[in-house]
């Protein structure tokens, strides 16, 4: 995608966020950002940010689907198009991390697998990778839809 065409889209996304804010007239400020290409980034401010990042981020996690959806082509072009919110992203992949390790630590003691509680793609996917070198462990995916969930097993 040329440069002109990702600004071009990150204008759309832009327009596209302050419209889905303004009909669900949450208090909520928007920043759309390229920090590198092909990446568009999501950032909110305001005084509901409690509710965009109550339950695990549920409703950030579902505007951003809802507009991933809204621009699939760009999406499946290899866009990629993230929200976040008060560094909530970051925050939320150390605290995966370190429960990732927590658990690997107890099935290698306890040679007894543990079975995280389910969780989205992106948690799952982070607490695989969080895994993936470290010796005597191994994970899976198991469940379905909204129930998948990681097992961390003794290899």
């Amino acid at each position: 995608m040329t440069q002109e065409n990702t600004e071009e889209l990150r204008g759309k996304v832009e327009d596209f966020v302050k419209e889905l804010i303004d009909r669900s007239s949450l208090d909520l400020r928007v920043e759309v950002q390229e920090p590198e290409p092909d990446n568009i980034e999501v950032m909110f401010q305001g005084f509901d940010l409690p509710l965009l990042l109550g339950h695990n981020a549920e409703l950030l996690d579902a505007m951003q689907y809802i507009a991933r959806r809204a621009f699939a082509e760009a999406v499946a072009s290899g866009v990629q198009i993230d929200f976040d919110a008060n560094g909530y992203r970051d925050a939320r992949k150390q605290e995966l991390e370190l429960m990732a390790n927590k658990a690997a630590e107890k099935v290698k003691v306890t040679k007894t697998p543990f079975v995280f509680d389910p969780m989205n793609a992106q948690d799952r996917r982070i607490i695989h990778t969080a895994l993936v070198d470290v010796q005597g462990i191994r994970t899976e995916s198991e469940g379905d839809g909204q129930m998948r969930r990681v097992k961390v097993l003794p290899a």
